[in-house]
């Protein structure tokens, strides 16, 4: 599961609620599934003296391991908990499902949504439910009916998660989709100013910016009003496709579920690659060929502990390389390293300036991978959500150098080892 900046803002404001109440004074407290939101309450819980009993998942390949040592166990384990001495918190957006599933194991304790993805999770049949639908859709349906207005023939391409790399490879299949339907005037719809950056990349002109909410609400009208000239453009979302099943049967990489499942092309169909770069601007702040930019950050994926970061950023720094930490908003540098902030249009050249980059697998990877210089993808060693396959597989670019952490350990598993060598010219496949 992704979360935003208001998501994990919601989810700590409902957890303190919760912790002000006292609700979870003597209680074994349970999480349930292991995803960045999980990861990311479990960093709040210990920051306020709570430690969570354990993360409930009904992945059979996560079971039996931790998450910043809290232990991952098959969700049958409340049967032995009551009312009187447990919790289940839940921050994923099939909660009404896994509630379900805990009452079917004749669990009676208090289970509670720390946070909603969007109002798609909202089951009920109440009459106050169908109230708040019909005022959503018809909220999406004026934001239909203006975006119609600026753009009244034009195909849009709607981009629903505010999330890099989806955006990049929508606009990459974008124009191969558009070829095959004959399509001609066309327009963008994005959450969040990255993903109209993406978009202008790929010289996307039209693009328009809704924020979570409107997005949420104009998603559900397009689906309601039947809506044909504009194309949803998400593996996952909204969750009423369920692409993301497929996984459960046969294996179908990040970028191909674009290629192939969102837009329906061939798998050999080239992804255009952005027309609209610029040139670095900060060569003043790099050492050409002997700087390298790290990137610890992600939305989607298990985070790397700092310290793997800080002792990546030792080393370099000991071999006589400039380190730098790419930073966006409020993220802070890795310790010892020099924060550089650029525009995304500039960001391929800019690595290739430097000579180096090493990332945790996020959308910044995307827009960077056809950069010509040494780049290094840090995975976790991990299942993707709840299929077989790791994340390692799922998310994989052409042309990386690859490094699988055991986070909980430190043990690094890659095709080269940790220690930095000589930056070189690597060619895409």
């Amino acid at each position: 599961m992704i979360i935003d900046s208001k998501e994990k803002t919601d989810m700590m404001r409902t957890l303190d609620a919760i912790i002000l109440a006292r609700s979870l004074d003597g209680r074994e407290v349970f999480l349930f599934g292991h995803c960045r939101a999980t990861e990311e309450m479990t960093d709040y819980l210990l920051s306020k003296g709570i430690r969570p009993s354990a993360i409930l998942d009904n992945s059979a390949s996560k079971q039996g391991l931790t998450c910043k040592g809290t232990p991952i166990v098959p969700p049958e384990t409340v049967q032995s908990y009551s009312a009187e001495n447990s919790t289940v918190l839940i921050a994923a957006r099939f909660y009404a499902d896994m509630a379900a599933q805990l009452r079917h194991y004749g669990y009676d304790g208090e289970i509670i949504q720390v946070t909603e993805c969007d109002s798609f999770t909202e089951y009920s049949l109440t009459n106050e439910a169908i109230k708040r639908r019909e005022m959503r859709m018809l909220r999406g349906t004026r934001t239909l009916w203006r975006i119609r207005e600026t753009y009244p023939a034009d195909y849009l391409i709607i981009c629903p998660n505010n999330a890099l790399g989806d955006v990049y490879w929508a606009m990459a299949f974008f124009p191969a989709y558009c070829e095959k339907h004959r399509i001609s005037k066309t327009a963008a719809v994005v959450t969040g100013s990255g993903c109209r950056q993406v978009a202008e990349m790929f010289g996307m002109a039209n693009t328009l910016v809704l924020d979570n909410t409107e997005m949420d609400e104009f998603l559900q009208a397009l689906i309601y009003t039947h809506e044909e000239n504009c194309i949803i453009a998400h593996h996952d979302r909204p969750y009423t496709d369920m692409i993301i099943k497929y996984l459960d049967k046969r294996f179908l990489s990040f970028i191909n579920f674009y290629r192939i499942a969102v837009f329906g092309l061939p798998k050999e169909t080239v992804a255009e690659v952005p027309s609209c770069l610029q040139e670095c601007s900060a060569t003043s702040r790099l050492v050409e060929g002997k700087t390298v930019i790290i990137s610890p950050c992600a939305k989607s994926i298990v985070q790397m502990p700092r310290l793997f970061w800080e002792r990546l950023a030792w080393e370099w720094r000991s071999n006589g390389f400039l380190v730098c930490t790419c930073v966006s908003g409020k993220e802070k540098p890795v310790k010892g390293t020099v924060p550089i902030s650029v525009p995304l249009c500039q960001m391929a050249s800019t690595v290739e300036y430097a000579g180096c980059f090493i990332g945790l697998r996020s959308g910044l990877c995307d827009i960077i991978h056809t950069a010509r210089c040494r780049k290094i993808l840090v995975f976790p060693d991990c299942h993707y959500s709840t299929t077989p396959y790791k994340v390692v597989d799922f998310f994989a670019l052409p042309g990386w150098e690859i490094w699988v952490v055991n986070s909980e350990n430190m043990q690094i598993e890659s095709i080269r080892d940790m220690k930095p060598i000589q930056t070189r010219e690597v060619k895409q496949k």
